[in-house]
């Protein structure tokens, strides 16, 4: 099967039979998506009001639960305790799991991708035994610290820094981070600082311990994702282990962008369930809705607004699974 790279696929033929779609998923596939469902409608749809309540424990709380059934752990490897599932099978928890409220889709994102994937992608054999199964199982919810007040798009700019111990056994960090998602219930955090004046960042695992010189401000207030847990975060020469570095000196921003771009497309994603049920809550409320002794669902205005509202679902489901499948091949 040959992959169009690009933008190729516009001025190349493309085979129906080279494009996957959702009426490709596997049985097994199927079985996890209608898992999530049931875990979704039980135990996240009827508590919206508790999440827009900024209800940060109780999204601490679910977010375990999830843990416990495994969905945290879908693409880490089995060997570390995950299920070792492929790319598409981590979208379609992704979209399944996120159409509820977009506080739980940010933390379970946050958590299971730029919190958990660089140690999964980049760690020693020795820091993914120690930190991926706990990461995988939710007994651990990881944060990554990226962004600082002069430091968001340029991520490279960032002025925290670390610097080596005399007896060259640990590195101490010292800045400050902010919009850091599940700060306030986490384990580890991903972050990156530069060593010296050193061209690019290293990144490090730290462990969440307020007596090793880190703390926080207060939640953030948001318009949206009211309980998604968000704040800035102080290292004030914080102590790491020199083995807790990731990779290698000087390759962080190459694991912060990878980390990112494998998360870009599941941010697309995540809207599609919720825009399956706004779809689907819209054309029952129009076949409901009675106005001239006629359901509004009949008028050729609201026709025409649902049938668009079906279309771009249809549209971006089959734009990220046929992206997600090609990423996985």
């Amino acid at each position: 099967m040959n992959i169009a790279r690009g933008g190729q696929f516009l001025v190349t033929e493309t085979k129906s039979e080279d494009i996957f779609t959702p009426e490709d998923f596997s049985e097994e596939q199927l079985m996890m998506r209608d898992s999530v469902k049931e875990f979704v409608d039980r135990e996240i749809w009827p508590n919206k009001d508790r999440f827009e309540k900024k209800d940060y424990a109780f999204t601490e709380e679910t977010m375990r639960k999830a843990g416990e059934l495994g969905f945290l752990g879908v693409a880490v490897p089995e060997e570390y305790g995950g299920m070792g599932m492929g790319f598409v099978s981590t979208m379609l928890v992704c979209d399944y799991i996120s159409g509820a409220t977009g506080s739980f889709s940010t933390a379970f994102g946050a958590h299971t991708g730029i919190g958990t994937m660089p140690i999964t992608l980049y760690g020693t054999e020795e820091q993914k035994l120690k930190y991926v199964p706990k990461l995988a199982s939710g007994e651990w919810f990881g944060a990554y610290c990226l962004t600082e007040p002069g430091a968001g798009s340029d991520a490279n700019s960032g002025k925290t820094k670390a610097v080596l111990s005399e007896d060259g056994t640990h590195y101490k960090i010292t800045g400050q981070k902010m919009w850091i998602s599940n700060a306030g219930f986490c384990s580890v955090f991903i972050v990156f600082a530069r060593i010296g004046d050193d061209k690019n960042i290293t990144g490090f695992i730290v462990e969440n311990d307020p007596a090793n010189g880190i703390s926080m401000n207060e939640e953030e207030h948001k318009l949206g994702i009211r309980a998604s847990s968000t704040r800035q975060v102080f290292f004030s020469d914080t102590k790491v282990p020199v083995e807790n570095m990731l990779s290698e000196r000087g390759n962080g921003f190459k694991i912060a962008m990878n980390a990112l771009n494998v998360g870009r497309i599941k941010l697309a994603a995540a809207c599609l369930d919720a825009q399956r049920r706004v779809t689907s809550g819209a054309v029952k409320y129009a076949n409901e809705r009675v106005q001239f002794n006629t359901p509004i669902a009949n008028f050729g205005a609201i026709r025409s607004k649902l049938a668009e509202m079906a279309t771009n679902c249809y549209a971006g489901e089959s734009a990220s699974y046929r992206a997600a499948k090609n990423i996985e091949d």
